[in-house]
């Protein structure tokens, strides 16, 4: 471990609980760890060396209000374990954890790092996190934070100091997965959630094996109910037939795509919308953050609306003309609404909520 303030780097290699209980302890203690993100990392990892047989962890909120979960150690094991063996790591690799340790994103790095007995490099997450390590085995980011790093020549080339990087949290939109096809760094989109101890699926968004769809990891069963939500069972991690509100498509191999969210659903004039497939076809076609809602229509039960994040003037009738291009009748939005700001979670998740 260094005592420098912009990191915490752990070395699980050669790791020892009571040198480790006591030196934490101590720093905590006396007030050697200043930051409170090294704070955070130093009591997950206290308590998840005591005796108890469960985690807690944070749900994001992006569905609504946070929730703590309790979570069996054993399958957290299971879950890291699997992820361990999909990639290929090995006792020694370097792994970097910038997301927060609040999330359970953040809690499996660590977790992955010390059942493989990896080198840790921690740094404060933030939308640009920081590193020096020249080479990286293995990392996790958001889009958010993927986006941000891609904009200077520096920050991409501290992606391409990472040799495996899976994003996820959020949707890899079709502009940020166009740039990453430009990336040295082998990059996978995951699939999964608190509730499923991260992901229990995974796409390659780079490269020649590159896929538009998920494929689920070994011991992960799929399944759609009736109402094409998809359900997973995962007895490893302790998921048995659990209904998630994905709307999904099954092909006969296995992978599967996710349609949107039940809750994003958008149903006008007796025709199903989903907005996440509409936002893919207008990659690029819209400078400005963007998303498609549905708000209440005496007429049409519900009508389709855009939602653009801007500070500026925008020329909306030329860009409803571009839309025209690219969307079918029904997709074409009978309003757009500007605001200066989206409503978004702790975790930078955008809320898709919007009230006249």
């Amino acid at each position: 471990m260094t005592k420098a303030q912009n990191l915490l780097r752990l070395n699980f290699a050669a790791f020892d609980k009571k040198w480790f209980l006591n030196y934490a302890y101590t720093q905590l203690r006396e007030g050697w760890v200043i930051t409170d993100w090294k704070k955070e990392i130093l009591y997950f990892i206290i308590d998840w060396l005591s005796q108890s047989d469960e985690m807690k962890s944070t749900t994001s909120g992006s569905t609504g209000t946070p929730k703590t979960m309790k979570l069996k150690k054993e399958f957290v094991v299971n879950s890291a374990k699997a992820t361990n063996q999909f990639f290929g790591l090995k006792k020694g690799d370097t792994a970097l954890l910038c997301l927060p340790v609040k999330y359970i994103a953040g809690k499996l790095m660590i977790i992955r790092a010390m059942e493989q007995k990896m080198n840790l490099y921690c740094v404060e997450p933030s939308l640009e996190p920081s590193f020096d390590e020249a080479v990286i085995d293995f990392a996790a980011m958001t889009p958010a934070q993927v986006t941000s790093l891609l904009e200077t020549k520096e920050g991409t080339q501290l992606l391409e100091n990472i040799d495996k990087l899976i994003i996820g949290g959020d949707a890899v939109s079709s502009v940020l997965e166009n740039r990453l096809q430009k990336l040295k760094t082998n990059v996978w989109n995951s699939y999964g959630m608190t509730e499923t101890i991260t992901h229990i699926a995974l796409r390659k968004v780079n490269g020649k094996d590159a896929s538009p769809f998920f494929k689920p990891l070994p011991s992960v069963s799929l399944s759609l109910a009736s109402d094409e939500c998809l359900i997973i069972d995962a007895p490893n991690i302790g998921v048995r037939q659990m209904k998630t509100n994905d709307i999904a498509e099954i092909f006969q191999d296995g992978s599967f795509k996710i349609k949107g969210r039940k809750d994003n659903v958008v149903i006008s004039g007796g025709v199903k919308l989903f907005p996440e497939e509409i936002e893919k076809k207008l990659s690029g076609i819209c400078e400005h953050p963007f998303y498609f809602t549905g708000v209440e229509d005496e007429k049409l039960g519900s009508k389709l609306i855009i939602v653009i994040e801007t500070r500026v003037e925008i020329n909306t009738n030329e860009l409803l003309e571009l839309f025209r291009t690219k969307l079918d009748k029904f997709e074409i939005p009978k309003e757009f609404i500007l605001v200066k700001e989206f409503v978004r979670t702790k975790t930078g998740k955008v809320k898709r909520v919007f009230v006249f």
